[in-house]
């Protein structure tokens, strides 16, 4: 009766794992087959194999995460954004009582970085950058800014005049972020900003008189990546 309930491939393998199993009063599955009839039989064989494919689902399962594409470390996400934040740093000597009261700048983008902007509504050739994109911050807050945005061409790269004048003063350190777009597909890290231009740096004396601090000051810029 062994046999015959194991004939089946599958019933053999079970069997190894479940050679006894017991009926619903504890005696011993060969004592219950030696009087079942052949409909409990094949019932107990259909059981039997229905565990083997569970078992069998279960282990595809498990192995399933382990096939190509279902696991692996996930590609880095392509930044979108460059927040630039242009700082200046007292490198020289100048009488305390005069102010730092300007800065003229000029910031050079790497290729597939652009700026918003749109055209002057005075001058259709000059792109001014959207608000939204330059603001003055730190000491400078509250100070007029406003930023010329020039597109590459050819081998010449885009930049972006930024000016600003605060008639109050203007403390050395960060004044002002400009938010810039990278293309899509462009591969441009922090590294590939290059060092801003201090074009001019004015203050005023006591007196009122304007003085030229451009040698006075460095600039630096710091690029955040998103």
């Amino acid at each position: 009766m062994r046999n015959t309930l194991m004939g089946s491939q599958d019933g053999q393998m079970l069997d190894r794992f479940f050679p006894v199993a017991l009926s619903e009063d504890g005696s011993s599955d060969r004592k219950h087959h030696s009087n079942s009839s052949d409909s409990y039989c094949g019932g107990l064989k259909m059981k039997r194999k229905s565990l083997l494919h569970l078992l069998m689902l279960a282990g595809a399962l498990i192995a399933l995460p382990h096939c190509g594409g279902g696991g692996g470390t996930p590609a880095p996400q392509q930044p979108t954004t460059a927040v630039l934040v242009l700082s200046t740093a007292i490198t020289g000597t100048f009488p305390a009582t005069t102010t730092i009261n300007g800065y003229d700048v000029t910031v050079t983008l790497p290729a597939g970085v652009t700026v918003n902007a749109s055209p002057d509504s005075g001058n259709a050739a000059i792109l001014d950058v959207a608000p939204a994109a330059l603001t003055a911050t730190g000491s400078a807050n509250g100070a007029i800014i406003n930023g010329i945005y020039t597109a590459a061409t050819g081998s010449t790269p885009a930049t972006v005049k930024v000016t600003i004048a605060s008639a109050s003063g203007i403390s050395a350190g960060a004044f002002c972020t400009l938010t810039c777009t990278i293309a899509a597909g462009a591969n441009v890290t922090a590294s590939n900003f290059a060092q801003p231009t201090l074009d001019d740096a004015s203050g005023w004396d006591t007196s009122g008189t304007s003085v030229d601090l451009t040698q006075d000051l460095s600039l630096a810029e710091t690029a955040v990546l998103n």
